[in-house]
């Protein structure tokens, strides 16, 4: 059977044990603060997360920039120039169009190197969510899924997975033109908090609003409990915008509502902080 190596770009926020293991490893992308490029890795090398996170609270100008098809062929073709084949996590192409460059990367490098193949998965997803499907790809490795059947089974996994999310500041999702400047004003005003969710073709979108903090938290705790099934163990992940306090607090909650969830909590990646603002927490799950 074919073998091949696992990846995610770095908008995906994996448990970190897998990547110490070496089950799956890491594609860094860039942003941008005050015109500087800076690299995200998810390890010591590029830019802390905690530190990015001063530049979110400050309102610092930032931007994100999609891993171009040149970068994707610089990155793996030494694999595939070893005969190794490569199954790829990617950020959403309802976010960002990496994933169509990895595409275009690919049909240059599977046709340069017959005997091993670059092959990208469109997640519809993003940071915690994208973890989710880090460990299916893992699990389904393991088991002895070929790369194809391994592909054929998160296209399928990817809609199983749902998240919401809590922004506190508008002013974030203005910026990335997800709300109006007039609809961002006024929730200022009336402290109101928008809730997010993923739509089926990796979108965006608004799915309700709550005034303050302690609302929005227990709107959560309640789509969580609609959305998927308590009775059996899974996994959860918790992105957070660099608030222990929000995160923990959520957690909490999440374990006292269901005793089976294994809560992992993890930094949201700046790729997707950016656009979220200070104060964000995301909450991934398998639905129902």
């Amino acid at each position: 059977m074919e073998d091949y190596l696992l990846f995610s770009d770095v908008s995906g926020d994996i448990d970190k044990s897998y990547i110490e293991q070496g089950k799956l490893k890491l594609i860094p992308m860039e942003f941008v603060i005050n015109g500087e490029v800076h690299v995200y890795t998810d390890d010591e090398t590029g830019m802390d997360p905690v530190e990015f996170y001063e530049f979110v609270k400050q309102k610092t100008p930032m931007s994100t920039t999609q891993i171009s098809p040149a970068k994707w062929a610089e990155f793996f073709e030494p694999y595939l120039q070893k005969g190794q084949s490569v199954l790829c996590l990617c950020l959403s192409s309802g976010l960002s169009n990496s994933y169509n460059s990895a595409v275009s990367a690919a049909k240059e490098l599977n046709a340069k190197y017959p005997n091993a193949r670059f092959v990208p998965v469109d997640t519809l997803r993003a940071t915690g969510i994208t973890g989710l499907i880090a460990e299916r790809m893992v699990e389904n490795k393991n088991k002895g899924l070929s790369i194809d059947e391994n592909l054929a089974d998160l296209n399928e996994f990817r809609h199983k997975t749902l998240a919401c999310a809590y922004v506190d500041d508008l002013d974030s999702l203005k910026r990335g033109g997800r709300i109006s400047r007039t609809v961002a004003f006024i929730g200022g005003l009336m402290d109101i908090k928008p809730l997010i969710q993923f739509n089926a073709d990796g979108t965006l979108s608004v799915w309700g609003k709550q005034r303050g903090y302690k609302k929005s938290i227990a709107r959560m705790i309640e789509y969580y409990l609609e959305k998927t099934d308590t009775e059996n163990r899974h996994t959860v992940y918790i992105t957070h915008a660099n608030d222990d306090n929000y995160a923990n607090e959520l957690a909490t909650k999440i374990r006292e509502v269901n005793p089976n969830a294994d809560v992992k909590i993890r930094l949201l990646s700046p790729i997707i902080g950016v656009h979220l603002g200070p104060s964000a927490m995301v909450l991934g799950f398998v639905g129902k």
